[in-house]
């Protein structure tokens, strides 16, 4: 129906104003990636400071329709403009105000309309650096509910003042899969060393409890650096049933955006003995991590192996945060 391809690509370019989804979305039409003769339509869903010019769009094979309302994102809309069309594959301008909720429902209505073709998502959602912090704190719900969905996140305009660590962990909380991928104009922000607040070179790494939540992004990132290392660290054990002899699950509360969006972030943990114990109490534990295939996770992950456990007071902030 819309060509002999078998295949629909579909790139969704998420983002809030200005963070460069357009300056993105011309270089993808210039990527030599992009250099087949395929034609392409950008569907975009706002107006943005820069516009595509004709001649972009006459040189790259490119056509460009607006989606202003969000009530005319969707199937019947859409269709009307691949029947004007008929491309080889779409990119989507997403307005970042929109919920992200409408990407996988009209994900849905493109297979439908594409029947023909088997349609495939790649979701990239692009930061700007200058606004992040301000974004997470006064539209926490909609930055996270794009890094849920998004394959990639790109982040932009990078300072030798820009917290690694932070956008990593707002990131990862809640998607790990992500993969980050961060531009600068400053050939030294690309040599800048991320430190930890914990010494990993040590025979004990011990871990504040502030530094929760950077330390348990890190570790699930780099499983290589603590792989034998023995970490002491304070968490809340949870005595789940089903588990295997001697184990509980070891973790900590984190609010990834909002207070409705609590979670408990834990893995497995094994001692001698919890009976001294209760049920989500508090405890430090000293113990060597090793990451390995366990039944429930149903993949390889961390495991704690406990040489020491003690009785611990709450910490001073229960929730964990990444920023």
């Amino acid at each position: 129906m819309f060509g002999r391809k078998k295949e629909m690509m579909v790139y969704v370019i998420m983002g809030f104003l200005e963070a460069g989804k357009t300056s993105l979305i011309t270089d993808l039409l210039q990527d030599e990636l992009f250099d087949d003769h395929a034609k392409t339509l950008i569907l975009a869903c706002e107006e943005g400071e820069e516009e595509y010019g004709q001649d972009l769009l006459g040189k790259t094979g490119a056509a460009c329709e607006y989606i202003e309302e969000e009530e005319d994102f969707q199937g019947t809309v859409i269709a009307k403009f691949l029947k004007k069309h008929r491309p080889d594959r779409i990119i989507i301008e997403y307005n970042g105000m929109w919920p992200a909720s409408h990407i996988p429902e009209i994900y849905d209505e493109l297979e439908e309309i594409c029947f023909d073709r088997e349609v495939i998502f790649q979701t990239i959602d692009v930061v700007n650096d200058e606004t992040f912090s301000l974004y997470m704190k006064n539209m926490p719900s909609l930055m996270v509910d794009q890094f849920k969905i998004a394959e990639m996140i790109i982040v932009n305009r990078c300072t030798l003042q820009t917290s690694k660590s932070a956008i990593r962990g707002s990131v990862k909380a809640v998607n790990p899969r992500a993969q980050i991928v961060y531009e600068s104009e400053d050939d030294a922000f690309y040599e800048m060393k991320e430190e930890m607040p914990f010494d990993i070179n040590a025979d004990i790494i011990e871990v504040l409890d502030d530094d929760f939540g950077l330390w348990y992004i890190d570790m699930l990132d780099h499983p290589e650096t603590y792989t034998g290392k023995t970490i002491k660290i304070k968490g809340l054990i949870q005595k789940t049933k089903g588990l295997g002899e001697g184990f509980v699950v070891f973790g900590r509360f984190a609010m990834t955006c909002c207070a409705d969006d609590v979670q408990y972030m834990g893995f497995l943990c094994k001692a001698d003995d919890w009976s001294a114990y209760e049920d989500k109490q508090y405890v430090t534990v000293t113990a060597r991590l090793e990451f390995k295939y366990m039944k429930e996770y149903a993949q390889e992950g961390p495991v704690f192996y406990a040489d020491a456990v003690e009785a611990a007071g709450k910490p001073k902030e229960e929730l964990v945060y990444f920023n």
